[in-house]
């Protein structure tokens, strides 16, 4: 289940739909400059509340619109002559929103006049700050829950006394006191977070969904090590409270740390069109070859991190990294793939005696020599294929259509402990059956399979890593003639 939202004629972006994840985590909205991240994280944030629309989006242009669906639920946004109208109708859900610079709520106080006034606080108008907010501040900024010993909020009477819309901190400085407007913006930044996440923490969540944190551009204030610990907290947050933290960022350090299939890549094309790229690999999100600074001389990118492990296991077994640096990346989709590998090589991201190579999944083999001629692409070395067709399609073959009985139990009592893989693929027979799953290609391509198989491990705190590695020494343990096709192709190339 997932909230859809439609956006159309907003800012930049003409037609657009994304669907709002409901299952709690970190999922990480990123793209180019442009390509119309801030209006999406700002248009969904409108699900559950109402801000200034004329201040967020400006005036609105001919039928502009956002729209929300949930299960039976509608939310309307809508504009007429050039006026925005208050939106329709409720998804029933809670969330919290923190914007930009630009609009970022820790902003709204400010003037002059209140800065003066701030300024002049006597110390007998001041509390201590709770726990939550000093140990937190402390831990995230300097790896240090004492740090902030010393922190101080406005009493609310005074806050109301002096009209202000949100709570204002102190920090003790060595005697002198620092009011929050004037503390660092990765200190101000993080108080306001830390805040509303205290009073959301407090509150019940409506409607059976998690509570919805949407940050945009977080890292513009922050150390990249204190963008680290902020991950980490923010992880804890969304797995203990059930939270959907989403935010928008170009920070590889913020990217990195999210599984890929919780990376959303807007991809704007040459038309003013939006495309949603999700999985998407950390690689392709930011365009960053991990430490290509110092040179390899052959990167082979593949699509997935099981093709991955394959792949690095024929150059372990195989000896094929003695005399040779080879980094071997996973990069998303096939077409992700082919087109990351073909700009890499026409913008000369990487040192000109490195050699890329090509693996894809085995089920597209057909599909590439057309896609290569659309698109105008050529590579010196031919993609090669991976000894199975994906993952997905993998296992639906060897756990649901010609049952492979040996790999079946391995993951049954080695993986699967909790609920077992018989009770899943039982589940999943009677739901496909019943007309309970109902996109037909999800189903034949067996993504709809790993859904399930993949909602189970994280229900019993596994990684999918640990699927993969099962799955890849299996595979070596009964070696199939595309395994050593592959690893002909590996020994020929990397020997050369």
């Amino acid at each position: 289940m997932s909230i859809v939202m439609k956006i159309h004629n907003v800012k930049n972006i003409t037609d657009f739909e994304f669907s709002i994840p409901t299952e709690k985590g970190l999922y990480a909205l990123t793209g180019e400059n442009g390509s119309g991240k801030s209006t999406v994280i700002s248009c969904a944030a409108t699900s559950f509340y109402v801000p200034s629309l004329y201040a967020y989006f400006g005036e609105p242009k001919e039928g502009s619109a956002i729209d929300f669906y949930l299960e039976e639920k509608h939310r309307i946004i809508r504009a007429e002559n050039k006026k925005w109208h208050k939106p329709k109708g409720y998804l029933d859900i809670t969330g919290y929103y923190e914007g930009s610079i630009v609009f970022g709520t820790r902003f709204k106080d400010v003037d002059y006049s209140m800065l003066d006034k701030l300024a002049n606080i006597e110390r007998s108008q001041l509390v201590d700050a709770s726990d939550f907010v000093k140990k937190n501040l402390g831990i995230i900024l300097h790896d240090d829950e004492l740090f902030y010993e010393k922190l101080y909020a406005l009493k609310k009477e005074t806050c109301r006394e002096m009209g202000l819309q949100r709570n204002q901190y102190y920090y003790d400085n060595q005697g002198t006191l620092i009011s929050q407007l004037n503390m660092s913006t990765g200190e101000n930044l993080l108080l306001t977070i830390l805040k509303s996440l205290e009073i959301r923490l407090g509150k019940r969540n409506r409607g059976g969904l998690p509570s919805f944190i949407f940050l945009d551009e977080i890292e513009l204030a922050l150390h990249s090590s204190a963008l680290r610990r902020l991950v980490f907290f923010l992880r804890k947050i969304a797995d203990e409270h059930n939270f959907v933290v989403l935010f928008s960022t170009h920070s590889i350090e913020l990217i990195r740390s999210i599984r890929p299939e919780n990376i959303f890549y807007l991809q704007r094309h040459i038309d003013n069109s939006i495309e949603v790229i999700n999985p998407c690999y950390p690689i392709y999100a930011t365009r960053n070859l991990e430490s290509s600074n110092y040179g390899h001389d052959y990167i082979i990118m593949v699509e997935d991190d099981l093709a991955k492990k394959i792949v690095e296991k024929i150059l372990y077994q195989k000896n094929l990294l003695s005399n040779k640096r080879v980094l071997v990346i996973a990069v998303g989709g096939w077409t992700q793939v082919l087109r990351f590998a073909y700009d890499t090589i026409r913008s000369n991201l990487t040192m000109s005696t490195t050699k890329i190579m090509i693996i894809l999944d085995r089920d597209i083999k057909e599909s590439v020599p057309g896609f290569m001629k659309n698109e105008k692409i050529g590579f010196s070395t031919p993609p090669n294929y991976l000894p199975i067709k994906s993952l997905e399609k993998y296992l639906l073959e060897k756990l649901v259509n010609n049952v492979d009985h040996v790999l079946f139990r391995k993951l049954n009592d080695y993986l699967f402990q909790g609920k077992s893989l018989d009770d899943i693929i039982r589940t999943y027979n009677h739901n496909v059956k019943n007309g309970i799953y109902t996109d037909v290609e999800k189903i034949s391509n067996g993504k709809m399979l790993y859904e399930l198989l993949r909602h189970e491990l994280q229900q019993i705190r596994k990684m999918e890593d640990d699927l993969v590695q099962i799955i890849t020494e299996h595979l070596f343990e009964n070696s199939s003639p595309e395994i050593e096709e592959l690893t002909q192709f590996l020994e020929s190339t990397l020997k050369m």
